[in-house]
Formats: structure tokens, sequence, C-alpha cells
């Protein structure tokens, strides 16, 4: 029974396999898309005399106040451009990293796995091949039912991680109204803010948001490869891209700020609609996981 137990989980992380070679896969193309891009800013900018490691020690935040106070003045779109795209390499990286590291421990799955079928089949008797037979086949469409439950849940929780950073931003908004009141007291006041631990967990959040709502648009490309989701992910593809190109522009004006109010409305509705799907499908693998599970327990029970 331990035995049987054993080869089940071991299944399971096996057939994880696949789906995580997927998501390596979409995080090659960012990768190597960050790498090409950051390097073309870089040569920009010190083209333009910018101090990249004065750069890279100010904060997503600060760099939004400077914007904002300044209209665009002290902060250029490329270095923008630049403090975005490396933090988003940045959790790229290591995601990647983390996913090859699942993909190696898969393998050893595999292995263990392999010697304990050989060992499995060496002690079955004649009479118990059958059974056993229809038993794999039940193990092989649990663990499929399994693990889209468990890629369901990473999109769930990759989508509410996005809608928390997302409050975040904007708590941020509403206290942008005091920038300008830092600003006539010298940025000396504010550069001491930054240094809370408070401002510190804002800064986090609001730096991930860009890489959230990348990961969240990765995670649903990997579940379309075997469901058809009645989830237009251009629309999220768009929000990142508003994010990306004319974020900034709308932080520079005063009256941008609206702007950016709507796009986060709208990209509520977008993630609560995703979830609101995702959570039907959900409901749905586990009513055919049951099904299987009881099959299974009818299976044991007539040996």
């Amino acid at each position: 029974m331990e035995l049987d137990k054993r080869m089940s989980e071991l299944q399971e992380m096996v057939n994880r396999k696949y789906i995580f070679e997927k998501k390596v896969q979409e995080l090659n193309d960012q990768y190597y898309y960050l790498k090409d891009k950051i390097r073309e800013i870089v040569y920009k900018l010190e083209n333009m005399d910018i101090d990249i490691k004065e750069l890279n020690n100010k904060t997503i935040i600060y760099i939004w106040y400077d914007i904002f106070t300044t209209k665009g003045k002290s902060v250029s779109k490329i270095e923008y451009d630049y403090k975005i795209y490396v933090n988003l390499y940045d959790y790229i990286h290591s995601e990647m990293i983390e996913l090859k590291n699942k993909i190696e421990k898969i393998e050893e799955y595999q292995i263990e796995y392999d010697r304990l079928i050989s060992e499995k089949e060496e002690i079955l008797l004649e009479s118990e091949k059958e059974k056993y037979e229809k038993m794999q086949k039940l193990n092989v469409e649990s663990s499929k039912y399994k693990n889209r439950v468990r890629d369901i849940n990473e999109a769930i929780n990759a989508a509410n991680y996005l809608e928390h950073s997302l409050k975040y931003l904007v708590e941020l908004l509403n206290k942008t109204k005091d920038w300008t009141n830092f600003d006539i007291f010298g940025r000396g006041l504010f550069l001491s803010l930054t240094k809370t631990n408070a401002f510190k967990q804002t800064d986090e959040k609001v730096k991930k948001l860009h890489y959230l709502g990348n990961k969240f648009t990765r995670e649903l490309k990997v579940l379309n490869f075997y469901m058809d989701l009645p989830i237009d992910i251009s629309e999220i593809i768009h929000f990142v891209d508003y994010y990306e190109n004319k974020l900034y522009d709308d932080i520079k004006d005063k009256e941008g700020l609206l702007n950016i109010i709507q796009y986060i409305n709208k990209g509520y509705e977008i993630i609560n609609h995703s979830i609101d799907t995702l959570t039907l499908y959900k409901k749905d693998y586990i009513k055919q996981l049951l099904k299987i599970e009881k099959e299974k327990q009818q299976l044991i029970e007539n040996e």
C-alpha cells in the first residue's frame, strides 16, 4: 500500500515536468528579450553620460516622485525604461532559476518512479495484473486533473497578488498630492521617508507590479496549452503594455493620474473576470477528480 502511495505521489510530480518546461520556454523568450533591451538602453544611457550606478540605487517610487515633481525634466523616459526593465529582468531571472531547479528535481523523481514501477511489476501475480493496469490508468487521469487544479491555483494566486499590488498603487497615487509639499521643503525630507520600513515595503510591492502583470499573462498562456479558456489575454497584455509605454507620461502630468486610475479600475475588472472563470474551471476539474478517486477506491475495495 505504501509502495502504491509513493508511486502515485511520484507520478504527480513527474507529470509536472511538461508544464514546467512550457513555463521555462515562456521565461526564456522574456529573458533574452529583456537582456537585449537592457543592453540597448545601457548603451544609450552611457552616451547621455547618465550615472547608471546612481540610477540603480534609486527606488522606483523615488523615480516616480522625480518624474511627478519635475514633469519628467529630471528623469527621462529612457531612465524610467531602464529601471522597470532591470527590475523585471531580475524577477524573471530568479523565477527561471527556481523552475529549472524544480525540473532537475523531477528528473530525480523520474528515476525513483521508474525503479518502483519495476519493483511493483516484479512482485505482481498474474491474476493482479489486470487490476493493476486499470489502477495505473486511473492514476494517470487523477494526476492529470490534480495538476490542472494546481496550475489553475497558481494562475489564481498570480491574479490575487497582482490585484493586491494594484491596491498599493492606488494608495500611493492617493498620496501624490503631498509630493508637491515635499518638493517645497526639499528632497531630503522625501529621501528620509524612503528609508522607513513601511516605505520600503510599499516600494517593493509597486516594483513587483510589472512582474506580476507579466507573470499572470504567462500563467494564462500556459493554461491555454490544454484549456480553451474564454479569457482575452490580449487585455492583460495591453495592461502590461500601458505600464511600460504610457505610465511615464501620465505620471508627468497631474491630470494624467486620472488615466492611471482608469487603467487600474479596468485592471480590476479583467483580473476579477479571470479569477471567476478560472474558479469555474477548477470546480469542474475537482468534480472530475473526485469521480476518478471514487473509482479508484471501488477498485481497491473489490480486491
